[in-house]
């Protein structure tokens, strides 16, 4: 078989396969992600998968994650499950230092006349009397949360509102390897088909 048989007949055809078949998944994983805005190609629109399919994927995924992974009823169940006394003088306690700090500062009078211990004494008081109060406010905010929580749209929104070029550099930063692998796996199925074509040719050209 003459040279020129060989490159034409043997190895071009894997070569051109084989280039082929990794383009194209190449490009198959790119169009998923990419245009993120529709463009015009001899009229016809082309826009990345995941960019024009948001709004669908967030309605699948925010029924998934509210009927099977988070509830509302999870959420309720674990509001009921917090200790309301010691979370309602924890943050009243936090809110005193954060803001009478600054207005006593403001004041030296005030911190002349007022020793640090009556104030902290002052403080410990009114948190234990809305500490006192915490539980039936607690259990308002759960019967109130019952009729108004929607967690499904709350991820709903979230969902559209993140931005597709965010959320495309996320998912090729996580793919990475496994877009590259991709590619590769169709790099080697065109190979082997233009291993196929060649040993056609071959056969042909010896008939």
């Amino acid at each position: 078989m003459r040279i020129d048989h060989i490159l034409t007949l043997v190895l071009l055809p894997m070569v051109l396969a084989g280039a082929h078949g990794y383009f194209t998944n190449w490009l198959a994983v790119k169009l998923l992600m990419k245009p993120v805005r529709p463009i015009n190609v001899f009229g016809f629109k082309i826009q990345g998968l995941l960019p024009r399919r948001q709004a669908e994927l967030a309605d699948k995924i925010s029924d998934a994650i509210a009927k099977q992974f988070l509830t509302e009823q999870d959420i309720l169940n674990f509001l009921s499950q917090v200790d309301p006394k010691e979370a309602m003088r924890k943050l009243l306690v936090e809110k005193w230092e954060e803001k009478l700090g600054g207005i006593l500062d403001s004041m030296p009078l005030i911190k002349a006349f007022v020793s640090p211990e009556k104030l902290h004494g002052i403080r410990d008081r009114i948190a234990e009397a809305f500490s006192e109060e915490s539980e039936g406010f607690l259990k308002n905010l759960v019967e109130t949360l019952e009729h108004k929580i929607d967690l499904r749209e709350t991820i709903r929104r979230n969902i559209l509102a993140f931005k597709v070029e965010e959320l495309n550099d996320i998912i090729e930063e996580i793919g990475k390897r496994e877009f590259g692998e991709i590619a590769l796996i169709g790099g080697v199925l065109g190979l082997i088909i233009g291993v196929i074509q060649a040993v056609v040719n071959v056969v042909y050209l010896h008939r």
